[in-house]
């Protein structure tokens, strides 16, 4: 037998009482359990739903849906992280490379040109500012988006962008003191090696204002495609 639409709307209930209240996810395990109770219902045509729910839902083990909430966020993880490749891949072999070129170059300029406030700034403290900018703008950008997509375990996952943002957030913060002296020199002593690696990890931070966004932009297409799916 089929499940009507009712009953479909009832085991989406009874899952997100289990925990588990992001609707993709919900769909994810009613593909698993909406065939199950259809055969016990079909078999013991007296079951309630709410039995035949409970009678799957302990066929899952100790854990329940665990497993399942797990392989499904895991899978979404590895979704995000083959984006951020391909953007990655794409972005140094296309012509979008002349963006933070350009903008490279204008900080430039600035470094050498100008003294905002009677400060020397150097071209890394530029960056970083550039970087400050472009962590304001992700998101204030990306809050709009919140309200319509936090119910999904694909937009939650998004998060751990964010938190790649304020990583170099933080190491951005902390290196600034290494670029004080506008002449600073690389070299093989300690401080040179440490202002090295705070040089790359701040044009690192340069280039994720340029690469982050579209990754979450090809991450909230594929989430409104779901919501089309599970809410159209």
């Amino acid at each position: 037998m089929k499940l009507s639409p009712s009953q479909i709307d009832t085991l989406k209930k009874l899952i997100s009482y289990k925990g588990y209240p992001e609707i993709d996810l919900q769909y994810e395990i009613l593909d698993h359990v909406a065939c199950k109770v259809e055969v016990l219902l079909e078999e013991k045509p007296d079951m309630s739903l709410d039995d035949a729910f409970r009678k799957v839902h302990s066929e899952f083990g100790i854990f329940g849906f665990s497993d399942l909430a797990e392989s499904y966020t895991k899978s979404i993880e590895k979704r995000y992280r083959r984006f951020f490749w391909e953007e990655f891949v794409e972005f140094f072999t296309s012509y979008r490379i002349i963006y933070p070129a350009g903008i490279g170059f204008i900080l430039y300029w600035l470094s050498v040109n100008t003294r905002p406030f009677g400060y020397e700034l150097t071209l890394p403290n530029w960056a970083v500012l550039f970087f400050f900018a472009g962590l304001i703008f992700i998101v204030a950008s990306y809050y709009r988006v919140n309200k319509s997509l936090k119910n999904y375990v694909a937009y939650k996952s998004t998060n751990n962008f964010m938190l790649i943002l304020n990583f170099f957030l933080q190491l951005n913060v902390n290196g600034l003191r290494f670029f004080d002296n506008p002449n600073y020199v690389i070299d093989f002593t300690g401080k040179g090696v440490i202002m090295a690696l705070g040089l790359l990890l701040i044009a690192i931070s340069f280039l994720s204002i340029f690469l982050l966004p579209r990754v979450l932009d090809r991450s909230i297409e594929e989430i409104r495609k779901l919501q089309a799916i599970y809410e159209g």
